[in-house]
């Protein structure tokens, strides 16, 4: 069974998260926002359950391993549902300046926001496609993990610089590539996303034409994008688990063909 270590990698990601995020959504849960709270719960309980369904998986509980799996039904579809929630908030605040950091950083980090979503359903559809085959199915997975590394080290107390989080998150894709063979393209895939966000962040994301499109969102309705979102990304979930065929159980003999005549 292949990245037998990745439950105790999950778990020690937890507390990392949680220092990350403390400033600005879990020491400060009353007053912060709906669009926040879908995020933050979301993310969190997906991060949670792809630790779970690596603990599972490693300790042969098929049972639990299968409802963690048919949890993925609900949990993507709200995470990417939240995301848009997030990606309205931020542009909010870009186009009305109340943010310091948003005002500056808003239209650029909606673009990374967007890219990382759609990799994220991407590679959890992936999963579910390749469910048979164990050292893709669980390197899709465990690679969506990695999308959260950019934002997680850009707000750590800790010395740092422009775009370390991708470039941290790089070097965890490649390691996690060269530790398991068999699962090697998507971690090799996710590290090519990181370079993607760079140059987004540099070049589109900083561009008149983006920002302007980012003040136009602010001023639609969120709701009819949050419900295509989770549409969209439930029903790329269900396409993929439909491509593998149900497993066909063996054909026993009749008692009529079984016996000697």
């Amino acid at each position: 069974m292949p990245y037998r270590h990745a439950a105790w990698a999950m778990l020690l990601l937890a507390p990392v998260v949680l220092l990350a995020f403390w400033p600005a959504y879990f020491g400060v849960l009353p007053s912060a926002s709906f669009a926040f709270h879908a995020h933050g719960m979301t993310a969190t309980v997906w991060l949670a359950l792809i630790g779970l369904q690596s603990w599972s998986a490693h300790r042969a509980d098929r049972r639990l391993h299968r409802a963690a799996g048919l949890a993925v039904f609900a949990v993507v579809p709200l995470f990417a549902g939240a995301a848009v929630l997030v990606l309205h908030s931020m542009a909010t605040k870009f186009a009305l300046k109340t943010d310091p950091f948003y005002a500056a950083l808003g239209a650029r980090l909606g673009l990374h926001d967007i890219v990382s979503t759609v990799a994220l359903v991407g590679f959890v559809s992936v999963a579910m496609a390749r469910r048979r085959n164990i050292a893709v199915h669980a390197a899709c997975l465990l690679s969506t993990a990695i999308l959260v590394l950019p934002p997680v080290i850009a707000r750590l107390p800790i010395p740092r610089f422009f775009h370390s989080g991708e470039l941290s998150a790089i070097a965890v894709a490649l390691a996690a590539a060269w530790v398991e063979p068999r699962g090697r393209w998507p971690f090799l895939i996710v590290a090519a996303i990181m370079v993607v966000h760079i140059l987004l962040f540099e070049t589109i994301g900083a561009s008149t034409a983006w920002a302007r499109i980012a003040v136009g969102f602010s001023t639609l309705p969120v709701a009819p994008f949050a419900l295509a979102a989770m549409a969209a990304a439930l029903a790329a979930l269900v396409l993929a688990w439909r491509r593998v065929p149900p497993r066909r159980s063996p054909v026993r003999p009749s008692r009529a063909t079984a016996e000697p005549a």
